[in-house]
């Protein structure tokens, strides 16, 4: 079932509506601005309900939101070094928005992203799900093509007692463009408000990951996880080896590093990225994607202190993890490439599969 209602308005006067999506065991809510998801309620072990997707206490907070909380990131998400890139034949001049004297590009705009703008959404009942839409015009946020993005979330119980949550982004273009788009929702399946995830058991399909330069920009070599705290392969908490002297998580303070997650073929159906549990509540979470990547973050820089619930987000209090191409990968072009044109839409999916082991 399918239900909306008024949530606010932005600053231009423009309604926002927030719709929720329920199915016998699972709750969701997301919104219009920023085709953000707002809470996912599902059961424990014991059966008793809660919301495992971090988040904000109200519409205007997510004006700011320089977390990104439930967010669609894009077009292009991560960070773009020098702010600068080819598409074709053309230069595209990204905002300078991060790193050392603003020089890179982080998530295309801070300020008008996809995560800033106000999508419109139609309910579509028969598939438990909402239809998301929004417009960017021919070099809006530096990048070629008349652009119709879309998201579709919907949600639905399956017959072994989880709820699969299904979130597809795509988009249309008039000309050759660029596209590599996310979600940046946080878990925390002991409850959003639960403190610390670290504890999270997490197993990650990937023997390899990309390392990060000072300026949390790719350095364009893809390394092996073997013999490092990046190697999630065998299921250990996010916190093992965290806190540890590897200069990769030093630099970021943590996790917030690509994946390379196995087996990636273009157009194939999503594959299992991430298997995540919470011993205390006894929640699971399985991640399938259909990118070559994926970016683990372990929230490293939270400080919400306007979280729903009158909560606040301290550092770790949750992880994001985010499917997309490599970052930064329009400067190695023996990368795949999310090039979008014409006859070839960009279409990417993201499934989450929640459960929980028995007592």
């Amino acid at each position: 079932m399918v239900s909306s209602e008024a949530l606010g308005r932005m600053p231009s006067g423009e309604q926002v509506r927030a719709f929720t999506i329920t199915t016998p065991r699972a709750r969701l809510r997301l919104m219009e601005y920023g085709a953000a998801l707002l809470s996912l309620e599902v059961p424990d072990a014991s059966g008793e309900m809660g919301d495992v997707l971090l988040g904000l206490s109200s519409l205007e907070d997510y004006f700011d939101n320089p977390a990104c909380h439930g967010s669609a990131v894009g077009p292009i998400a991560n960070r773009t070094d020098g702010a600068e890139m080819t598409v074709g034949s053309a230069a595209c001049h990204l905002a300078r928005n991060d790193g050392p004297h603003q020089r890179n590009n982080l998530h295309t705009s801070l300020t008008s992203g996809l995560h800033k703008r106000l999508w419109h959404a139609t309910p579509i009942d028969k598939r438990n799900a909402v239809s998301l839409t929004c417009h960017l015009n021919e070099g809006e946020l530096g990048l070629p093509g008349n652009r119709i993005f879309t998201c579709e979330v919907s949600l639905v119980d399956l017959a072994n007692e989880a709820t699969r949550l299904t979130v597809s982004y795509s988009c249309k273009t008039d000309a050759l463009t660029f596209v590599n788009m996310t979600n940046h929702s946080y878990f925390n399946l002991a409850g959003h408000n639960a403190g610390n995830a670290m504890g999270t058991v997490v197993r990650l399909e990937a023997d390899e990951f990309l390392p990060i330069r000072e300026d949390s920009v790719s350095t364009g070599e893809i390394h092996p996880v073997d013999g490092t705290p990046f190697d999630f392969r065998n299921p250990k908490p996010l916190g093992r080896d965290i806190n540890g002297s590897d200069e990769q998580l030093q630099r970021a303070r943590g996790y917030d590093h690509c994946f390379c997650i196995r087996d990636w073929k273009p157009s194939a159906p999503p594959r299992l990225a991430l298997s995540a549990f919470d011993s205390g509540s006894g929640r699971t979470l399985e991640i399938y994607v259909t990118t070559p990547g994926a970016h683990l973050y372990t929230g490293n820089w939270l400080n919400d202190a306007h979280a729903k619930g009158g909560g606040t987000y301290l550092p770790r209090a949750g992880f994001a993890f985010e499917p997309e191409f490599y970052p930064d990968c329009a400067h190695h072009l023996s990368w795949p490439q999310p090039v979008c044109t014409p006859s070839h839409p960009y279409t990417q999916t993201i499934v989450y599969q929640l459960g929980a082991m028995p007592r």
